[in-house]
């Protein structure tokens, strides 16, 4: 285990927040370490826009930003040695870097599509496929029954 300067991306997120009921607002920032530059932009994407819906905060899009920066951490040789040193630690994980297994729905609709013909091959015959989209034949309409009680 040694030290060394990895990269990191900084999100800083800087917004001005107003007391219920109060006109003036106090401006803070507040800043958040990714190792991966798409989840720190992921991030400041989701939080202005959960800031836009609240009624009392103001988010500086100007000094807000995702940002290259390096930080000195503990690192280690190989994923042995990390879990021999992390492994009695409380809720450690190793983290293979491997892809979360697909969605079985996804998986379905992806062989769905391999197998279905164009919406200009079966000259718009359903079902088919525009796309990655699946159109469906419509169903057909019920006929109601209404039924009144004779005195």
């Amino acid at each position: 285990m040694e030290t060394a300067w990895i990269q990191v991306f900084v999100l800083t997120l800087t917004q001005c927040i107003a007391p219920a009921g109060k006109i003036v607002c106090q401006e803070e920032s507040v800043e958040y370490y990714f190792t991966n530059e798409d989840d720190c932009a992921s991030a400041l994407v989701t939080m202005v826009d959960l800031a836009a819906r609240a009624e009392n905060i103001l988010v500086d899009r100007q000094k807000s930003n995702c940002k290259p920066a390096a930080k000195e951490s503990i690192v280690y040789a190989d994923a042995e040695a990390a879990k021999a040193s992390l492994a009695n630690t409380d809720d450690f994980v190793l983290i293979d870097g491997k892809s979360p297994p697909a969605d079985f729905m996804q998986v379905a609709h992806n062989e769905r599509l391999e197998n279905m013909k164009t919406c200009e091959d079966t000259n718009g015959v359903a079902p088919c496929r525009i796309g990655e989209i699946i159109v469906e034949a419509a169903e057909e309409s019920r006929k109601t029954e209404v039924w009144q009680r004779q005195k």
